[in-house]
């Protein structure tokens, strides 16, 4: 019962094209344009992530100094400093206010387009696993065509060991297996010391690999 209900739950979630590919392209055209424009508006192209890292911003806090301070220069001119510009400091406030509520239109739309990527990217990898699946069966059953196919695929499975990094156990065990059977090249060699005196040693160095020729992979990992 609980199967049927997340089925129908995931049908709910599946991705509805309402649009046709000459839609979408004038939308990216549309934004593409968009993007230009507030370009020539804001002169802030050439800034680089050290400048940015000098500059203040307007947070909240420092938004409500600036804003409290625009009211009282104004209520108290006496007090204001050579250089000190009342209408420019209001013209700044005034472009915060709508940089803050366009950045927030902009966030509004970077998660409906991140949120649409997540749903149809799922979409896609569920179809090429129904493939993998399917083509991996056939290898199995020896059809050569779908061996070759399979042994392209199934290098997106695995997971490279980084530098340094000692197999677990059950690629050890399973490198082992290869090895006794003739499937593999290469050679395992455990090195263990307990400790005595001073501290022990537990090496395992697994230098195995496949053998060269036409012969079918098997990949046996989990899909990730």
């Amino acid at each position: 019962m609980s199967t049927k209900k997340e089925n129908l739950q995931e049908e709910e979630l599946r991705p509805k094209v309402d649009v046709h590919e000459d839609d979408l392209e004038g939308l990216m055209s549309d934004l593409q344009a968009t993007i230009d424009r507030y370009t020539s508006y804001f002169d802030v192209t050439h800034l680089t992530n050290v400048a940015r890292r000098r500059k203040q911003g307007s947070g909240v806090r420092r938004y409500g100094f600036i804003d409290k301070t625009s009211d009282l220069s104004q209520a108290f001119p006496q007090y204001n400093p050579p250089l000190f510009d009342y209408d420019e400091l209001k013209e700044y406030l005034r472009d915060i206010e709508f940089l803050r509520n366009l950045l927030a239109m902009v966030n509004e739309l970077a998660r409906l387009i991140s949120n649409a990527l997540l749903v149809y990217g799922d979409e896609a990898y569920r179809l090429a696993l129904r493939y993998y699946n399917s083509v991996r069966q056939l290898a199995r059953e020896g059809d050569p065509g779908a061996i070759a196919v399979f042994n392209m695929l199934q290098t997106f499975f695995r997971r490279g060991r980084r530098p340094g990094e000692e197999p677990t156990e059950a690629e050890v065990e399973r490198d082992l297996r290869a090895l006794l059977h003739g499937k593999k090249d290469g050679r395992i060699v455990i090195e263990n010391e307990r400790p005595h005196m001073t501290g022990g040693k537990h090496v395992v160095v697994d230098e195995t690999h496949k053998p060269k020729g036409n012969g079918m992979e098997i990949a046996l990992g989990k899909n990730r």
